[in-house]
């Protein structure tokens, strides 16, 4: 009876869904495209779009539509939620001034990697990729920082549900190989990225735990290939470690 009920969704809000994905990868779009692409009345794509418009989630242009930045107040308070948030902006912003490289703070949700604040220094070589980004654990240090430190029941059920697809031809797709990954890491106490996510860019990221050592999320330095060089990295790596030091210890007063 219990996993029926889980099973039950409701085919509207299904639809909306989807026509909202589809304009997360192409917007402004219109009426007809979505029609073609779910095989749809243009009647209904109209009802569910001009629903979302009445909500302010759209904006409509001539005859296309967009996502509002509604998305965008929704997520900050979203993110509010999260414990110590001023705390590791404030961390972020500072170790982006210091290193001149893109530095960023993630979390675990549904199974993916979300970044929950990033900021770029003088240096950064720009990825374009927002606050609020989901990708595959395995693909990124920062994803595999906490997903090393998972219980092992979390980590079969995300690698059960998600897969182990390819980024690169660098991304491990094999699961001994990145069990045995997350085993070092777990040892070592920090991951490491070799473009395993984006050609050309490499990364290292160390977990944040709180007071009952769970990982709550981890912090982590990005920057190109040619840059993150061994010694460079091991640079790196000092300074996330002493700012995962700051965290943790600070983040008590914000319980």
């Amino acid at each position: 009876m219990a996993d029926t009920h889980k099973r039950k969704t409701i085919g509207a809000v299904e639809t909306t869904f989807d026509i909202l994905n589809v304009l997360s990868e192409t917007e402004p779009v219109g009426v007809s495209e979505i029609s073609e692409k779910f095989d749809m009345s243009t009647s209904t794509v109209f009802t569910h779009l001009n629903t979302l418009l009445q909500q302010g989630y759209l904006v409509k242009t001539g005859t296309t539509y967009q996502r509002s930045l509604q998305f965008l107040e929704d997520g900050g308070i979203i993110r509010q939620h999260y414990e110590s948030v001023q705390l590791l902006k404030s961390k972020v912003n500072e170790l982006a001034s210091t290193t001149g490289e893109i530095v960023g703070v993630a979390v675990e949700e549904r199974g993916y990697r979300i970044i929950l604040y990033r900021s770029a220094g003088e240096m950064a070589a720009g990825d374009d990729i927002p606050i609020g980004n989901h990708t595959y654990m395995h693909w990124t240090s920062l994803g595999k920082a906490i997903l090393a430190h998972l219980s092992s029941a979390r980590r079969s059920e995300i690698i059960d549900q998600h897969g182990l697809p390819r980024g690169t031809k660098r991304t491990l797709t094999n699961r001994n190989e990145l069990e045995d990954e997350l085993e070092l890491i777990r040892q070592q106490g920090y991951a490491t990225d070799d473009e395993e996510h984006l050609r050309g860019v490499r990364g290292v990221a160390v977990p944040i735990f709180d007071s009952d050592q769970n990982v709550v999320s981890s912090i982590g330095i990005t920057g190109p290939r040619t840059r993150f060089q061994s010694s460079y990295v091991s640079k790196m790596l000092k300074t996330l470690e002493y700012a995962k030091n700051e965290i943790e210890v600070q983040s008590q007063y914000y319980r």
